[in-house]
């Protein structure tokens, strides 16, 4: 089937359209009124003419019937003839309607005689006006016949001395006979037609000549909105950098103004996006999203570069010690110490928690030794002012790679300098370590590569397994709780526990990834046993990258309405050094959970410096205490005082509490004794890929 493409209409084709049947209506409105007046002129002034020329040919027709000895009698009739070219001739009739003379300019008249009727109404002498009669031949004649009688009028005889003025006594009056005037009106018709065919031409004529310059002028005054089309298309395209010039029209002005206000709003989002995307909003720096795809590029080219891996020292120190303000200002302060000590060019980005990465393009190992050298020895000799009693000095370890190859993908790169980070800390902190010093660490780094790959690959394919660990609740004795807990498949029936792949993942940014898929799938199993056990729950574990994920709040929504299951059978678990070190983020995201109606606790409780303190600001419902207290607290009376006091305090503010780690009978009599809430352990339950 053939597609016929539509032309679009232009504006100025439409006003052109709109101007052309407009002069059309008025042409032809003005020609019929000229027509109509033409024919009522002619018809209004015809009995008018007739019967001033039957007068005159009356009184010289007169002759005829007094006295035919004249030889000028018929002279006279034809010489008045001619000065009329609209008289085509005259008949004259004697008083019996016998034609008995006709003069014309061509004898045209087929009546040879009037008929009685006629006759009748020019006799009628009662009225002092002469009758008058006017006919239009039939068959589309352009004659028009007038007929009048010739009649003599003469005083009554009175006496003249009897004579009265006043009298109102009628003239004697004797029809001698009749005239008939043929009137042809065609040539004014023809001249009519004539002129207004050749004025309708001088008018076309004188229209295309307006029309031409009226498009032109048209053309000219559209002009700005052809030139719209331009910074439109732009614009449609997703060019924001335009700039749309005024008007002198102030409708297309007030357009442009339009489009200018817009383009400015919409350069702003872009750039209120970008900044959002690419940039950490703590410190200003880039952030992962943006360091990625610089160093993807830089990956790419011949230059030398060099990616440096920086990790602050006992960050995490002050983050417990002193709270999370004073960790966001220990990181602002350190990125302006980094950003000072490079160049323009170069690429400083926060990583993420307290690791920064610099890329350094087109340089030498040389110079990046005395960059790394400066940025240690500057961070060891600056202090941080959490206020005016207390001061930090803070140092910062470096791991650094050569991006001088295209042997390694970008995140192998990333991989080298972040193994080297790590060997500079092993080695006693506060310095820097190049990646090939390194010894041994290929194998390491090629291994970490291999758990990547895996990770993908079982997410892509869904084969990661969960199993579910039973919490007692040891009031009840019941077991309506369960702690979905990740596992990847290994080498035969053998599960591969997350201590083995989740530090890769971490490093290879798969944590998010990760979390999904437990979410996704840990609910779906939950909608499955709550058919058949409508009271059960489940404990979810969450990482800290969670918080930097902006849908988290919205993935759990969907999954709930997916599966259609009551938020309050979901409780989410996250570390407490996880939450510590991103406080107000862990703080929004629980009360977001909350408000969706799901639970919330904090795992390994009692493992930082401060971690009552933490009970007042984070709205958790569960604290689970910390395995390391609960494993040997049968023998050791420290770990008992301590797991009674978090107990206590837990009660205190409204929390339950939970024990990890419960391995043996004793320990979970001590736990009920000391008002333990929850336990769990393989003394009470080992984790399991089915719930009995």
């Amino acid at each position: 089937m053939i597609k016929i493409k539509n032309r679009k209409r232009s504006l100025v084709g439409d006003i052109m359209m709109i101007h052309i049947v407009y002069a059309l209506i008025v042409y032809l409105a003005a020609a019929s009124c000229l027509w109509l007046m033409t024919d009522w002129i002619v018809e209004n002034n015809l009995e008018k003419w007739a019967a001033r020329w039957t007068q005159e040919l009356n009184e010289l027709g007169t002759p005829l019937y007094e006295d035919d000895t004249k030889p000028d009698r018929f002279i006279h009739i034809e010489d008045y003839i001619k000065k009329f070219p609209e008289i085509a001739y005259v008949n004259y009739y004697s008083q019996s309607g016998k034609l008995i003379f006709s003069e014309g300019k061509e004898n045209v008249s087929q009546h040879l005689t009037l008929n009685s009727q006629q006759i009748a109404q020019l006799n009628n002498t009662q009225s002092l006006k002469k009758p008058q009669i006017i006919e239009q031949e039939l068959d589309d004649s352009p004659y028009v016949k007038t007929y009048t009688p010739i009649w003599i009028e003469s005083i009554p005889n009175d006496g003249l001395l009897d004579f009265n003025l006043a009298d109102a006594t009628v003239d004697d009056i004797t029809i001698a006979g009749y005239v008939e005037l043929g009137l042809d009106f065609s040539p004014y018709e023809k001249q009519f037609i004539s002129n207004l065919i050749s004025g309708s031409l001088a008018i076309l004529v004188i229209f295309l000549i307006i029309l031409a310059i009226s498009k032109k002028t048209i053309k000219r005054a559209v002009k700005p909105l052809e030139l719209l089309n331009k910074p439109l298309k732009s614009l449609a395209e997703g060019n924001t950098d335009i700039y749309v010039h005024p008007s002198k029209h102030s409708e297309i002005n007030a357009i442009s103004h339009a489009l200018n206000t817009t383009i400015t709003a919409l350069r702003e989002r872009d750039a209120t996006l970008s900044r959002l995307a690419n940039h950490d909003s703590l410190t200003g720096l880039y952030n992962r999203n943006f360091f990625s795809e610089k160093l993807e590029q830089l990956a790419a080219t011949n230059s030398t570069s060099a990616l440096l891996f920086i990790d602050l020292d006992h960050f995490k120190y002050v983050n417990d010690t002193l709270g999370h303000e004073a960790g966001d200002r220990m990181l602002v302060q350190a990125a302006r110490w980094f950003r000072h000590r490079l160049r323009e060019c170069d690429t400083l980005c926060r990583f993420g928690g307290d690791e920064f990465t610099i890329l350094i393009e087109s340089t030498t190992q040389e110079k990046v030794i005395q960059l790394a050298n400066k940025l240690v020895t500057t961070m060891s000799e600056q202090l941080i002012f959490i206020d005016n009693n207390q001061n930090f000095q803070v140092s910062c370890s470096i791991g650094i790679t050569m991006i001088d190859s295209d042997l390694y993908t970008p995140d192998e790169f990333l991989s080298q300098a972040d193994l080297a980070c790590h060997e500079a800390k092993r080695t006693g902190r506060n310095r820097f370590y190049f990646y090939e010093k390194l010894k041994n660490e290929t194998g390491k780094m090629e291994e970490d590569i291999g758990w990547s790959r895996r990770i993908e690959t079982a997410l892509k394919e869904d084969q990661f397994i969960l199993e579910y660990q039973p919490i007692i609740n040891m009031h009840t004795g019941n077991c309506d709780i369960y702690e979905a807990l990740l596992r990847m498949p290994g080498e035969g029936d053998k599960l591969i526990p997350p201590s083995a792949f989740l530090p890769a993942a971490q490093r290879f940014g798969l944590m998010v990834d990760i979390d999904h898929w437990v979410i996704q799938h840990a609910l779906k199993a939950l909608s499955i046993q709550r058919q058949t056990n409508p009271t059960i729950k489940f404990a979810i574990n969450l990482s800290g990258h969670v918080f930097e994920e902006v849908n988290l709040v919205k993935i759990v929504q969907d999954n709930i309405e997916r599966y259609n299951i009551p938020p309050d059978a979901l409780i989410f678990e996250v570390t407490e050094q996880v939450a510590v070190q991103h406080i107000a983020e862990a703080n929004l995201l629980i009360k977001k959970l909350i408000a969706l109606g799901c639970e919330f606790a904090l795992d390994d409780f009692g493992s930082g410096f401060s971690s009552f303190n933490y009970l007042k600001h984070l709205p958790i419902h569960y604290i689970k205490i910390d395995g390391n207290f609960i494993e040997n607290m049968t023998n050791d009376k420290t770990d008992q005082a301590m797991v009674q006091s978090m107990i206590q305090i837990a009660k205190t503010v409204g929390k339950f509490t939970i024990a990890e780690y419960v391995l043996d009978e004793d320990t979970m009599t001590l736990l009920k004794k000391l008002g333990i809430d929850y336990a769990q352990g393989h003394y009470i339950g080992k984790p399991q890929q089915k719930i009995a």
